[in-house]
């Protein structure tokens, strides 16, 4: 998938009120038309997932795990940032997850099973509690 790919995904997902991408747009600085809701993380995390893919052009390859490695710093600041509002997170989540949606099933992550228990079941007695 190419980073252009990948953002016409998100937006087709998002809606263009949060990427409003500019269709004849010939570099990463022309790529918005305009500013959508959540402009500023919009552009952070765009510029992050086309600078740690190592991208020259739009039409550059992007892969899975390097994109959501460049999203992840920020997501954490976010986070854990004082000022962040709910519609800032849902923006956030929603996008973390259309990109995981928009490459598909090469994101599935592999769950190792523990060997050990997690919990344990705790029989309770059957008798009722007696009334004081």
């Amino acid at each position: 998938m190419t980073f252009l790919q990948l953002l016409q995904a998100l937006e087709e997902r998002l809606g263009r009120i949060h990427l409003p991408l500019r269709p004849k747009a010939a570099s990463i600085h022309e790529i918005f038309e305009g500013c959508g809701l959540h402009h500023e993380l919009a552009l952070m995390l765009v510029r992050a997932i086309y600078t740690k893919n190592r991208c020259c052009h739009l039409h550059d390859k992007v892969a899975a795990e390097t994109s959501l490695s460049a999203i992840a710093p920020i997501h954490t600041a976010v986070l854990r940032a004082r000022h962040t509002d709910i519609d800032t997170y849902r923006f956030l989540e929603t996008f973390t997850t259309h990109m995981q949606a928009a490459f598909g099933p090469q994101l599935r992550p592999h769950v190792a099973k523990s060997e050990v228990p997690l919990g344990r079941v705790v029989p309770f007695p059957l008798r009722r509690r007696e009334a004081r």
